[in-house]
């Protein structure tokens, strides 16, 4: 039932049935980039495949068990299946078996040095993510699953879709560093953002960028509540008249809190539903999803 990841090149020109693939990967550098952030840099053969969109791209971080397996549940098969094939393989396996599952946005892609960066938030108290960014080491494997370039944009993982917007909003706690990060690289000139941040540590900002209008606040009490504020005042300073003309809201982060960020905007604000994309990160006391 255990299997180590594959470092076989896929075969080119197979038709991919899925946008994203399964890459195994190693460690090829670590770095402590701020005071909670951990940088690892990932290698493998296949990553000349990974897809290098950017933005709020969402992956999987797919991490081995204490001693190194990998259960199989069919991730590694080339090429890769749907995720209603092995994520329910997976979910079948008695919990102790399943390897931990965890979704990031990647930092840095670079195809043709076949390499990708994700920044990792130490948490504290640390996670099994968390756990093994801290120990983590050249060497060490793991597999990702994410976008394939051979089947071309899909958009799948991807939600920052501004439109034609030019006054822009990007919210967000800690996890969301990166992603927003991501965004802001990504933006013209001609038009307005601001980068609302929670951060249990203000020194951890350092990973937005410095040339945006950004604000970071730590939590007065649950997580999200810095956040509701930095909102609630950006609010404040609107003209409702003309907030919905040209407005695009991205927000990400604690579960709940975005919910209600949402409700705020939209029913205090008048934010149409169409002008926001949000998304629970994580919940208090613990991850979404596997």
């Amino acid at each position: 039932m255990a299997a180590a990841p594959s470092d076989s090149t896929q075969a080119a020109g197979v038709p991919r049935p899925w946008a994203y693939t399964a890459f195994p990967v190693e460690v090829s550098a670590v770095a402590r980039v701020t005071p909670n952030f951990v940088r690892i840099t990932f290698t493998g053969d296949t990553l000349e495949q990974f897809a290098p969109w950017g933005l709020d791209q969402r992956i999987k971080l797919v991490f081995p068990h204490p001693d190194g397996r990998f259960a199989d549940f069919g991730l590694l098969a080339d090429p890769t299946p749907h995720p209603s094939h092995w994520y329910a393989l997976w979910k079948q396996l008695p919990a102790e078996e399943r390897n931990v599952l965890r979704t990031y946005t990647p930092s840095g892609i670079r195809p043709a040095k076949r390499e990708v960066d994700v920044d990792m938030l130490i948490h504290d108290p640390p996670g099994p993510a968390s756990q093994w960014a801290q120990s983590a080491e050249v060497g060490d494997r793991l597999v990702i699953n994410g976008p394939d370039a051979r089947n071309g944009y899909t958009g799948y993982g991807l939600h920052w879709s501004p439109g034609e917007a030019a006054n822009l909003l990007l919210a967000g706690d800690e996890t969301a560093f990166p992603a927003m990060a991501n965004i802001h690289s990504s933006l013209g000139g001609g038009m307005t953002v601001e980068i609302l941040a929670e951060s249990s540590d203000p020194l951890d900002g350092d990973l937005l960028p410095t040339s945006a209008n950004v604000v970071v606040r730590q939590p007065n009490t649950e997580p999200g509540t810095g956040l509701e504020e930095l909102i609630w005042e950006w609010g404040a300073r609107q003209n409702l008249a003309t907030l919905d003309d040209d407005v695009y809201i991205w927000i990400a982060g604690e579960s709940d809190a975005v919910v209600r960020i949402r409700r705020y905007l939209t029913r205090q604000l008048g934010v149409a539903k169409s002008r926001i994309a949000f998304f629970g990160y994580w919940r208090a006391g613990g991850p979404l999803t596997g």
